[in-house]
């Protein structure tokens, strides 16, 4: 590791402050290393670099300007036929939205309200693009869609939209699993990001692991899916389903078995929406971003009204009246907007708060709340498991570790094993 590296690590507020307090530093030489390593920087810098530096890139570019005229209840087709063909020029020009039949102009309340209507009618289920995980609140691209005639020219569109809302610096209210937020930024997948998808599957993989299998499961690398009402046998390697899945492969099967999942089943989606979303967002770019702060930069920060969760939390090997519950809630109540944001995404795997507030919170079984378990280590950083809404809190001895080991968890999440 270099001295730099080092250095930067330790004096990381002081460095975040700087920048704070004069935003082209980072365009700066002796700076711009800090860009490289962008886990050392607040989200407030990043989202002020990408912006500028968006704008650097593009600085001899000339757009013209972009009207779209849509009717209300066809909000999507209208704009898909408008857009899904233009050049990448031609969709950084100014946007300006034209509902038919109303009067109205478009002082940017009209792109607004477009942009949120547009996000929504992308993911309802009718459309058959995207299907929503356990929780019901986050989206990925469904592998069934191809009973969509053009789905593919649809992802792409649905790319470009989100590239340029982000271009636009816009709202969208789409919420994506984290392993597609991960393809986005061209990160790996890993066999934790299942549970988001199929929590039971999860949970098998999971036991298969930690347990020898050996005279105990006859698997084969094939998955059982069904599509339209047939069941279909898909090989996770080449003429997989005469491959038994034994104690010493079974890491390699988990592992093809979440690529399949969360990868190669919906492959061709993927690529189309990412080959939308990059006409506007350079991959370079875009992942200084980590997927919850992509999450955060394309959603907005939701509005957290602590009480109500409070209200609505339950607790395992806790009560209300712990100390370590206790501290745990004025940590929480000290923490800004952005970092409440992280610790909803940390324990829902989302920021999205539901319409209901948090007592409708749901989890793989239905109805679920936010729930804290008390667990052993206190060495260890607090874990998640986002299908059933559960904090695993270790009993820390002070309110101070406490406060420093959740605040690293929400901003740095913990790592399972990953695969390209």
């Amino acid at each position: 590791r270099s001295s730099f590296m080092s250095f930067a690590e330790e004096h990381r507020g002081t460095l975040n402050m700087y920048i704070r307090q004069d935003k082209p530093l980072l365009h700066s030489t002796a700076f711009s290393a800090l860009v490289a390593m962008p886990k050392l920087l607040d989200f407030d810098n990043k989202k002020h670099y990408f912006r500028s530096e968006l704008k650097r890139r593009n600085a001899h570019e000339r757009h013209g300007a972009m009207r779209v005229n849509v009717r209300r209840d066809v909000v999507f087709e209208d704009s898909f036929h408008q857009i899904v063909l233009r050049k990448p020029e031609e969709l950084k020009g100014r946007l300006t939205v034209v509902f038919n039949g109303e009067e109205g102009v478009d002082a940017g309340g009209l792109t607004r309200e477009w942009y949120l209507t547009l996000s929504k009618q992308m993911l309802n289920p009718d459309k058959a693009l995207f299907i929503h995980s356990a929780n019901g609140l986050t989206y990925q691209p469904n592998p069934a869609s191809t009973i969509q005639p053009d789905h593919l020219k649809y992802f792409k569109f649905a790319g470009q939209i989100v590239g340029k809302a982000l271009w636009d610096e816009q709202l969208l209210d789409a919420h994506f699993t984290l392993s597609m937020y991960k393809h986005m930024l061209n990160q790996p997948i890993e066999y934790k990001d299942v549970e988001a998808i199929d929590p039971e599957y999860f949970r098998n993989l999971g036991w298969m692991l930690d347990n020898d299998i050996t005279g105990i499961l006859e698997e084969t690398f094939s998955i059982v899916r069904e599509q339209f009402g047939e069941m279909l046998t898909i090989d996770l390697k080449p003429n997989g389903r005469n491959v038994a899945v034994t104690e010493e492969n079974k890491h390699e099967y988990v592992q093809l078995v979440a690529e399949q999942q969360l990868t190669k089943g919906i492959r061709a989606q993927i690529e189309a929406f990412k080959e939308g979303f990059h006409q506007l967002m350079p991959p370079d770019l875009i992942c200084i971003f980590t997927c919850s702060e992509l999450e955060l930069l394309m959603c907005g920060l939701p509005s957290i009204d602590v009480e109500d969760l409070r209200a609505n939390t339950e607790y395992t090997g806790y009560t209300r009246e712990s100390v370590q519950i206790q501290w745990y809630w004025q940590v929480v109540e000290s923490l800004n907007q952005e970092d409440l944001a992280r610790l909803l995404q940390f324990v829902t795997g989302t920021s999205q708060v539901p319409m209901d507030g948090f007592k409708a919170l749901r989890g793989m079984n239905g109805p679920q709340k936010f729930n804290i378990h008390r667990c052993g280590d206190a060495s260890r950083l607090p874990c998640s498991h986002t299908c059933f809404n559960q904090l695993d809190l270790p009993e820390y001895p002070n309110q101070e570790m406490l406060r420093t080991r959740l605040i690293s968890a929400i901003r740095e999440g913990f790592q399972g094993f990953g695969f390209s």
